[in-house]
């Protein structure tokens, strides 16, 4: 029964579950960063989740509920980057960023802080100053066709 309880699968599991809250933890504190969630920026949080980690709308949704009960106890951002940057590749992390952006200009306004909040992510992700500044002017661009 031990051995059952942590096999390699349910351990991964497990690890997979913890690198998705972290990723909608970092999300949803993005967006609340200029001190509003509005409904562009929730739908861009749950688009995000649902793509990049193959979930449905109700998961994804749930996902966005328990992201944010952990928001409202702590947020630890060096902790929930610190997983997120072990577990994903340099691609990965950079289209998180440009996530990051989108949800910061989702209700067409880039607030200071969303903007700090943004590059301060993109650091602890790992990324180098020029690359979080090209996931940002890509955004922008996208914003602006």
């Amino acid at each position: 029964m031990f051995s059952e309880q942590f096999s390699a699968p349910a351990i991964e599991e497990d690890h997979e579950e913890k690198i998705r809250l972290a990723t909608a933890a970092v999300l949803l504190d993005t967006a609340y960063a200029d001190q509003t969630f509005s409904l562009a920026e929730e739908k861009n949080v749950v688009e995000y989740l649902r793509k990049n980690f193959s979930l449905s709308e109700e998961s994804a949704l749930q996902l966005v509920e328990t992201a944010g009960e952990l928001r409202n106890h702590t947020i630890d951002h060096w902790n929930l980057t610190h997983m997120i940057r072990k577990a994903a590749s340099l691609e990965e992390r950079i289209e998180m960023v440009k996530a990051m952006w989108r949800i910061s200009y989702a209700d067409g306004n880039l607030h200071q802080y969303e903007e700090y909040l943004v590059r301060k992510m993109a650091d602890l992700l790992g990324l180098e100053h020029h690359v979080m500044i090209e996931a940002k002017l890509a955004v922008r661009k996208e914003h602006l066709s």
